[in-house]
C-alpha cells in the first residue's frame, strides 16, 4: 500500500510511505477511517477464476441460535437472512465448485435493479401510511411484510441461472456474476435525468423513493448464540414488533473472519445487518423504537459487538474503541503519520477516544 501522509515544510509537505506486506503499519492502514493520510495505491493478490453453486433453503428459526454457530463453516460463503416476525430464516448454501461446474449464473438482487418510478414513490407511499398513519397497526405492517418476502421468494432474490432465467436450484456461475449483486448503476453522473420518468435505482435521492437507516453491528463468534437467543426472547413478547425490519428482508447475517487490522475483528464474528423504515420528518421515530434500540445495545452492550464503522449513529461508538485489543498501537501509528491532526476531525476523535472524546450518548 502507497500512502501520502503529512510533514512539514522543511520535508515538502508530504511523506510518500510504502508499506509492505509483513510491515506492522499495514495494520493500521488496512482499516483506518482516513485519519492517517491518503491511500494513493493498493497491490492486492488475486487467485484463479472459479465457479460457486448457490441454493437457498427456508426453515423456520426455533434453532437458529445453535445454526447460527456453525453455519458459517459449512458453507465457504454461506449466510442467512433471518426473519424474526415471521419466525423464519432463509438459509444460503454457497460453497466453491470446480470451473469446469456446467452453469452461468448471474446474481442481480431484485432490490438492487432499476425500477419504474412511478413503482419506487408508490411504495414509499405505503410504506409512509402503514408507519405513520395511526389508522394503521401492527397487523398491516406484519401482512405487508410477509407480502414482500413472498414476491422476493417467488423471484429467487434476484438469481438466474443464465443471466435471464430462473430455472431452479442450485445456480452455479462463475465468482464475479454470483458476487456481485445488482444491476443498477444509480450514480448521478451514470443516470441521465431524462431516465428517472421511467427507471431509477432504489436509492436515488432524485426521487421520492426508498429512504431508511441501514444499521450494522458485529458480534464474536463465540457471543453470536447468545445474543440471537437473547434476541428470539425479546422477539417472543411481542413479534409483531419487527414485522417492519422483515418487510425490509430482515436481518442480514454474514461471517467475517478474524483479521491482522488493529482496527478490524480480533476474532471471528457474525455480522448483523438491519434496515429499518425511516421517516422524512428529522427526528421523527419510528414505530418500536425502543425495541430495536434494545436490540442494538444488546449486541454492543451485552455480548461484546462492535459497530460497522459506517452504518451507525454516535451513539454506538460510546466506548468502542475499548473493544479493540490494539487500538494502542493504531493509535501510536496515528500519531507518527498525523501528529498534527491534519486528516482528522471531531468525529473522529469522539470515535477513537482521543484525548478523552467520546460521542454523544443519546439513543432516541
Amino acid at each position: 500500500m502507497r500512502i501520502v501522509t503529512p510533514a512539514p515544510a522543511s520535508e515538502g509537505f508530504a511523506v510518500v510511505r510504502e508499506l509492505a506486506a509483513g510491515d506492522p503499519d499495514l495494520d493500521a492502514a488496512k482499516v483506518s477511517l482516513g485519519v492517517l493520510g491518503v491511500i494513493s495505491q493498493v497491490t492486492l493478490a488475486l487467485e484463479p477464476q472459479f465457479k460457486r453453486s448457490v441454493k437457498f433453503v427456508k426453515r423456520d428459526d426455533t434453532d437458529i441460535a445453535e445454526k447460527v454457530a456453525v453455519w458459517g463453516g459449512l458453507h465457504e460463503f454461506g449466510d442467512m437472512v433471518w426473519f424474526p416476525g415471521q419466525r423464519q430464516v432463509i438459509y444460503r448454501e454457497d460453497n466453491r465448485v470446480n470451473i469446469s461446474t456446467p452453469g452461468d449464473g448471474l446474481n442481480d438482487y431484485f432490490g438492487f435493479r432499476a425500477q419504474p418510478t412511478l413503482s419506487m414513490v408508490a411504495a414509499r407511499v405505503i410504506d409512509e401510511w402503514l408507519e405513520e398513519n395511526p389508522m394503521y397497526t401492527d397487523t398491516a405492517r406484519c401482512l405487508a411484510s410477509r407480502a414482500v418476502t413472498t414476491m422476493f421468494d417467488l423471484l429467487a432474490y434476484g438469481f438466474t441461472n443464465d443471466g435471464a432465467t430462473f430455472t431452479g436450484y442450485p445456480v452455479v456461475g462463475y465468482q464475479h456474476r454470483i458476487q456481485s449483486s445488482g444491476s443498477c448503476m444509480g450514480s448521478l453522473e451514470e443516470m441521465d435525468d431524462s431516465l428517472l420518468l421511467t427507471a431509477t435505482c432504489p436509492w436515488d435521492p432524485r426521487t421520492r423513493g426508498v429512504f431508511a437507516y441501514n444499521v450494522a453491528f458485529t458480534v464474536p463468534l463465540s457471543r453470536a448464540p447468545a445474543f440471537v437467543a437473547d434476541v428470539a426472547r425479546l422477539r417472543d413478547t411481542n413479534p409483531s414488533a419487527f414485522c417492519q425490519i422483515d418487510a425490509k428482508m430482515g436481518v442480514l447475517v454474514r461471517y467475517v473472519a478474524a483479521s491482522s487490522a488493529y482496527l478490524g475483528k480480533a476474532e471471528d464474528s457474525v455480522d448483523f445487518d438491519i434496515t429499518y423504515y425511516r421517516s422524512r420528518a428529522r427526528g421523527a421515530p419510528r414505530a418500536h423504537a425502543d425495541v430495536f434500540d434494545e436490540v442494538e445495545q444488546m449486541a454492543l452492550r451485552g455480548h461484546g459487538g462492535v459497530p460497522h464503522w459506517g452504518k451507525n449513529r454516535n451513539a454506538a461508538f460510546d466506548g468502542a474503541i475499548a473493544r479493540y485489543p490494539n487500538a494502542g498501537e493504531f493509535l501510536r501509528v496515528k500519531d507518527r503519520f498525523d501528529p498534527e491532526g491534519v486528516f482528522s476531525s471531531e468525529w473522529s476523535d469522539q470515535v477513537l477516544g482521543v484525548g478523552g472524546a467520546s460521542p454523544p450518548v443519546e439513543w432516541s
